[in-house]
């Protein structure tokens, strides 16, 4: 039976794609793109107050109510085998669709009827969601007819996790924001909430076996010009100091779950261990490792592995947690543990010994007893990538954070995964490399990265890529206090995740997805949704020319946008600026600047980039210090090739050189006189990233014998505070004209105890 079903979706699906060929209908833009659309001429389906919507079963409730929500009207839903003589929306449970899982569904729209068909209440939900996209992006809340496109529409999802991620530690989200968080995802078809609700510095629970989690863990004091994962301390009554936070009570928690399963979400609750606990220190001292001098071990946000009491109240949380969430999966978290308080607490290298266990198997062990004892309860761990550090129970699903070229080692361990791969799918990335982005965590993550995204890697054996549960994308609110911002930071990408989501391996298109954006926009707009006008920014490009050290540069929007700009200096507008047509050259230095118009409005500030085509350009350079591989660029090159990094220290155009000084030599082409040497450099010290401390410039022309000819100091003295303000600066070192071929720099990086330091540099300018 089930070849037959599978036979039977294919041929339908192969006449649907000859038909599209030959349609000349305006088509139906979906996200995401569904498996097949067939556009029908002829009368469309007229949707009137008086349309019933005929169901058979009460699982068919929730896509009945999301219909009606949708039309801001309430049809009548009657209760009937077969459809009447009216013309009606019909919802039908098909066991003949199952090849196209539960979630997938077949929509029939004809003069008469809407027949939405699934195996699965969850595919007839789907279906729904694709109607509203059917619709006009604003339905005026007194009901007037709307009309349907003819047309025959199948779609399944690629992936069964279909994940997006929300982080209430940082920053405190109220309950009605998480029930329209839950919509969003609804909208775009995705089923997995990820509720982090416990990190280092806000626990946001209700645990009635222990109270002072949020009594106390729930707040944290307010201070002036420090981020709290920088120095935090729990508030309590009696502190002058202003509090922030705030929690979910148990029933705020069922409510939402029951809101979520209404929408066919499964809400995943994540409650950190062993790491990223320090909040549960500053409520329970005693779980928290302490020295052989009995004093706790300073800065340990870890449990004390060798405490039975940390884990009686764990196994205390976990009970409540499980009676809340029915969820198959609990996540633990188990991410970047610092291990060096293990080895500091007498106790811990006593059972470290006693069990030939070295800091990862130590981790392993606290990991495994919580995988063994939610097995017990019928309920499956899932952890954060590190968790494989050690000795992991077979039996543990992993959640891999990490770089897109790690995914093959990651499933080569052999556990169930889900993919939320940092390098595209962290949404507290910045969304372009425009100065007009507020302050995001410092990677880059535009839209088109993420709609890119490529889960399975090219060559994966198939036993392998079948551990791949689905994907996901994390919102972790560092820099996003407020619910807007969450909505800045989450839209559209979120509609670039769903494409990733459901559409089949290598059929994705960007110039189709770009086309149905400009609908999808003003969907979000009409749902008052604070969504990102990054992808309708300009984003100005340069391009140096090797062989004739010309600088091409291009301005585009990675979503349609007219584009205007000039290389004089002046402000661009549509009446003195030029339409940017296709990308141009430029012989020497100059100011671009550019403008993006969509629908004839201005998508925000002008961008401006400054040209600098200085004498070393496209030089030969010899880098005598190797950066970090995430943080390589082009590698020496990056230091001449005209193409500043900007202010996003993330943005794949800085060499970031880690504990060691910078050292590069120059090789003009010939020899030629110069003046000047400026280092342009980045600095954000809360990510450890300093200017440096002292540059030297020394000049040769046969290569072998330098003479130093110039020097800068800093002049900053003492501890630099550490913060999270991004500075870009040219260190200037000037000279006496010097004729020479070879340059060679050296920068001094700045030295910080118990800290790594950076020093990122994108350029050398030569004049």
């Amino acid at each position: 039976m089930r070849t037959f079903n599978a036979f039977f979706v294919a041929s339908i699906i192969l006449l649907f794609a000859s038909c599209q060929s030959k349609n000349t209908i305006d088509p139906i833009d979906v996200i995401p793109e569904p498996l097949s659309v067939n556009v029908i001429g002829g009368s469309a389906f007229e949707i009137l107050k008086s349309t019933p919507i005929i169901i058979n079963d009460s699982s068919m409730l929730p896509a009945a109510s999301l219909l009606k929500a949708i039309l801001k009207y309430d049809l009548p839903v009657v209760w009937q085998k077969q459809q009447g003589k009216q013309p009606a929306f019909i919802f039908k449970l098909d066991s003949k669709l199952d090849s196209l899982s539960r979630e997938g569904y077949q929509i029939d729209v004809s003069k008469q009827s809407v027949v939405i068909s699934s195996a699965g209440p969850e595919g007839l939900f789907y279906g729904v969601e694709t109607i509203r996209q059917m619709l006009p992006p604003i339905i005026a809340n007194e009901f007037s007819p709307l009309q349907l496109q003819a047309c025959e529409i199948i779609d399944r999802p690629r992936f069964s996790w279909r994940g997006m991620h929300l982080d209430v530690s940082r920053h405190f989200m109220p309950k009605e924001f998480i029930k329209k968080y839950i919509d969003y995802l609804a909208m775009h078809k995705l089923n997995v909430f990820h509720w982090h609700l416990v990190d280092g510095i806000g626990w946001r629970i209700e645990i009635k076996a222990h109270p002072e989690l949020t009594d106390i863990g729930a707040w944290r004091k307010v201070k002036p010009d420090v981020q709290p994962w920088q120095e935090f301390e729990v508030w309590r009554i009696g502190d002058d100091e202003p509090k922030y936070g705030g929690y979910y009570t148990q029933d705020d928690v069922l409510e939402i779950v029951a809101y979520a399963a209404e929408r066919f979400i499964t809400v995943v609750p994540e409650i950190e261990l062993p790491g990223h606990s320090e909040v549960v220190f500053q409520c329970y001292p005693h779980l928290a490792c302490k020295d052989a001098n009995g004093k706790p071990v300073k800065g340990s946000g870890v449990y004390c592995a060798s405490n039975p009491k940390g884990y009686q109240l764990l196994e205390n949380v976990l009970d409540e947690v499980m009676e809340l969430f029915p969820s198959e999966y609990i996540h633990i978290g188990g991410d970047e543990v610092d291990k060096k308080n293990w080895n500091q607490c007498p106790d811990c290298k006593y059972l470290m010994k006693q069990n030939a266990y070295d800091g990862h198997e130590l981790q392993s062990h606290f990991i495994n007893h919580f995988d063994t004892y939610l097995k017990s309860k019928g309920r499956k761990l899932i952890g954060w990538h590190e968790i494989l550090e050690g000795e992991l129970s077979p039996s543990a699903t992993i959640m891999y954070w990490g770089g897109e070229d790690g995914v093959a080692n990651c499933l080569k361990e052999g556990h169930p995964t889900v993919l939320t791969t940092g390098s595209h799918l962290y949404f507290d990335h910045y969304q372009s490399l425009s100065k007009q982005e507020p302050k995001a965590f410092g990677g880059y993550a535009p839209l088109k990265k993420v709609y890119d995204y490529e889960p399975i890697p090219a060559g994966l054996d198939s036993d392998l890529s079948s551990l791949v549960l689905g994907v996901q994308a994390n919102v972790w609110t560092e820099y996003m206090p407020t619910e807007k911002q969450v909505e800045y930071m989450l839209f559209p990408r979120l509609a670039a995740l769903s494409e990733v989501c459901w559409q089949t391996e290598g059929t994705k298109d960007w110039s189709h997805f770009r086309s149905k954006m400009d609908a999808m926009l003003q969907r979000y707009k009409a749902m008052d949704i604070n969504y990102a006008y990054s992808a309708l920014r300009p984003d100005i490009s340069f391009e140096l020319n090797r062989e004739t050290k010309q600088l091409k540069v291009s301005i585009e929007a990675e979503l349609q946008a007219d584009v205007y700009y000039t290389t004089d200096g002046s402000e661009p507008t549509k009446e003195s600026a030029t339409l940017y047509v296709q990308p141009f050259m430029l012989k020497q230095s100059a100011t671009v600047k550019a403008i993006a118009l969509k629908d004839g409005v201005v998508t925000g500030l002008t961008e401006v980039r400054e040209a600098i085509l200085h004498k070393a350009r496209g030089a030969e350079v010899i880098l005598h210090s190797a950066p970090m591989d995430k943080y390589a660029a082009q590698g020496a090159y990056t230091l001449v090739d005209a193409d500043f990094g900007g202010d996003k220290w993330g943005s794949k155009k800085w060499l970031g050189i880690l504990n060691k000084d910078f050292e590069a030599t120059i090789v003009l082409n010939e020899a030629k006189d110069v003046k000047q040497l400026k280092m342009s450099c980045i600095e954000e010290t809360g990510a450890g990233i300093y200017f440096p401390s002292a540059i030297e410039v020394y000049v040769s022309n046969d290569g072998e014998r330098f003479e130093q000819v110039g020097a800068w100091t800093s002049d900053r003295i003492g501890e630099i505070a550490k913060t999270s303000t991004i500075s870009n600066e040219h260190f200037v070192v000037d000279f006496d004209v010097v004729n020479c071929k070879y340059l060679k720099v050296k920068a001094s990086y700045r030295q910080v105890k118990d800290q790594g330091v950076f020093i990122f540099v994108d350029e050398l300018i030569v004049e």
